[in-house]
């Protein structure tokens, strides 16, 4: 039996058939999980006005129809059948880009897009990071859930404010140095052994490095603004004395790693942190663990997942 989405394709979509356009409207918003799937646009060529245009979970093979819309700032075309980007040259008004949920393999040359705030590219199939090292404005960029193995091209993002890795293959911290601006940093479930190349990343807020095979908290010293830092789901067996380093640490997750020394939880007694999970390690089977990570951390709100009654 055919499904609806095989015979949509097949039969084919415009845009035209699903909403009405006019030459002067600013805005387009349509998204496909409910009644009939986009296979290709038309009806765009004399919206010299339009600024925001989504059309989401549909079956878009390709955005060749929206390279001349010169005054777009938004351009969300998440959760299609898109394969490759072509050229945007036109589109210097640009601000934010999501691409998420397609099959693109290859990031092309971005450097014409100099208004570009944010880029989102997550949940496709890059295997590199190309194309984006002159984007020097951009301030949010989202490449989780690809097959990138190197951080790498992202030495001119000097304004670069959060950046979204997880779900890679990527095996070393490295290519971070130049990021100065950076406030979030996630490499989350990846293939990270150390903790590392971070020495330029001052402005860090939070960090999220968990699911990774880290086996030791080291190199923080220069994090001394970082506020979370999620290390679970690694092999970490000790908290070091250097945390303290950490002075504005409110949460720390450790839980799901190998920590054995109850006593390794006075390392955080003089940091701000209010939020503490240290569940499932063996420290946690302790019959008095709760009580006694309360009694040596009084300053503590919530331990795991249950808020701390005083």
């Amino acid at each position: 039996m055919t499904s609806i989405a095989e015979n949509t394709a097949s039969n084919g979509v415009n845009l035209t058939d699903c909403i009405e356009l006019e030459d002067e409207i600013e805005e387009i918003c349509y998204v496909g999980t409910s009644g009939q799937k986009v296979t290709r646009f038309n009806g765009l060529e004399n919206m010299r006005k339009l600024k925001i245009l989504q059309v989401r979970s549909n079956l878009l093979t390709s955005m060749d129809e929206v390279e001349s819309l010169r005054s777009l700032v938004h351009l969300e075309l998440y959760d299609n059948r898109i394969k490759v980007i072509p050229c945007l040259d036109e589109l210097v008004n640009l601000q934010v880009l999501d691409l998420s949920f397609n099959e693109i393999r290859v990031l092309p040359d971005m450097s014409h897009l100099p208004q570009l705030r944010e880029l989102f590219v997550a949940s496709n199939k890059l295997v590199t990071i190309t194309g984006i090292s002159k984007l020097s404005g951009l301030k949010k960029l989202d490449l989780g859930a690809n097959r990138i193995r190197l951080i790498e091209g992202l030495d001119h993002l000097e304004n670069l404010e959060q950046l979204w890795l997880g779900k890679n293959k990527i095996e070393k911290m490295e290519g971070l140095e130049h990021l100065n601006s950076l406030r979030i940093l996630s490499i989350q479930s990846n293939r990270l052994v150390e903790m590392e190349g971070m020495d330029q990343l001052t402005n860090l807020k939070e960090l999220y490095l968990s699911h990774n095979a880290i086996e030791t908290l080291k190199n923080m010293e220069n994090l001394i603004n970082l506020e979370i830092l999620d290390v679970g789901a690694n092999k970490i067996t000790r908290i070091p004395t250097d945390i303290a380093f950490l002075v504005e640490l409110q949460d720390l997750w450790l839980n799901d790693n190998m920590i054995e020394q109850l006593e390794d939880v006075n390392n955080v007694k003089a940091l701000k942190m209010t939020t503490l999970y240290l569940e499932r390690n063996p420290v946690s089977k302790d019959e008095n663990y709760r009580q006694k990570v309360i009694d040596m951390l009084p300053k503590l709100e919530q331990l795991d997942a249950t808020a701390i009654i005083k």
